[in-house]
């Protein structure tokens, strides 16, 4: 069977067993949400292209009330390409799978989720959320962002501050387990995280993330510092990576114009990019928004790129 036939099958599958969820909410608390993001874009040097402004995505989710503050709950995620209706990767259909039970004790997931780098470094700490071609070039330093067999477990958040730890259990060809975590705080408009973790792939990151929101402006920041472990037999020593991220926007009336610089150093090689966007919230559910962008990397030339793009929530 070929790939693209398998993709096809998979898609095709998917699409049944969730109009047949979908029909049976009526009776439990499963819920289905996406995104749907397509825009144009204009590489220099390049040409111009359809492709995807976000990760579109289609979602479902569930939980089961236990009583007494507590429920269990389950999360799906499934990421695709828009433009041509196929699964985002050949191999993993799932972005995320998880199963939890939360309550008055925590939190406690388990299976395929987010890393607790992605604490320290995830996009609510930049204002382009990832997005557009006016995003980072890289924010996690190259560590690893999601787990899979992963077990997570976050405190109750006491006068705004939480701890979360987790682990990725080996399995199979990994033999190595991951392990980390983060200290997060919110109050009113601050929000701040450290993390720090080696993951199962021998990759030892620390980050840390901050945003501040006063009236219209929105300020964010990232940093993140990435060491490979030696080579168990030879010892030998791999390429250290930094990156920074700061970024900012402003509200102007129903839209918010964007603003990032970026740069990433691996290798004793620096990229960096500096953003522009505007995003204009037609509705809750709809953004029309443009971006731009140039990308520079030592002893290489620039590229810029412009796009211009529809998302819609559902």
């Amino acid at each position: 069977m070929t790939t693209r036939h398998h993709q096809l099958t998979t898609v095709r599958s998917f699409t049944v067993a969730a109009l047949a969820l979908a029909a049976g909410t009526a009776m439990a608390q499963v819920s289905m949400s996406g995104r749907l993001d397509q825009s144009v874009v204009k590489t220099s040097p390049g040409k111009w292209e359809l492709t995807n402004g976000s990760a579109n995505r289609l979602t479902i989710r569930g939980e089961d009330d236990l009583g007494d503050g507590t429920k269990s709950y389950f999360y799906l995620q499934h990421r695709f390409a828009g433009d041509t209706g196929l699964p985002r990767s050949a191999t993993q259909f799932w972005y995320y799978s998880y199963v939890g039970l939360e309550g008055k004790f925590g939190d406690l997931k388990l299976g395929n989720q987010s890393s607790p780098l992605d604490d320290g470094t995830n996009s609510d700490y930049e204002i382009f959320r990832g997005d557009t071609v006016a995003s980072s070039v890289s924010r996690i330093a190259g560590g690893q962002k999601i787990w899979t067999n992963g077990v997570d477990y976050t405190t109750p958040t006491l006068a705004g501050l939480r701890v979360h730890v987790g682990v990725g259990l080996g399995e199979g060809a990994t033999k190595t387990r991951g392990q980390g975590g983060s200290v997060l705080y919110d109050n009113k408009g601050l929000s701040l995280a450290a993390s720090a973790q080696r993951s199962p792939t021998d990759v030892k990151t620390v980050a840390a993330g901050g945003s501040y929101k006063w009236e219209a402006v929105t300020v964010m920041g990232t940093w993140a510092h990435s060491e490979r472990v030696p080579h168990p037999v030879t010892r030998a020593p791999t390429a250290e990576q930094t990156d920074i991220q700061v970024s900012a926007g402003y509200r102007i009336g129903i839209g918010e114009a964007r603003v990032l610089y970026n740069t990433s150093e691996l290798a004793d090689v620096t990229t960096r990019v500096a953003g522009l966007g505007y995003f204009h919230f037609v509705s809750k559910r709809t953004a029309l928004y443009g971006a731009a962008s140039d990308t520079k990397q030592e002893s290489k030339s620039s590229v810029q790129a412009y796009q211009v793009g529809l998302r819609h929530l559902f």
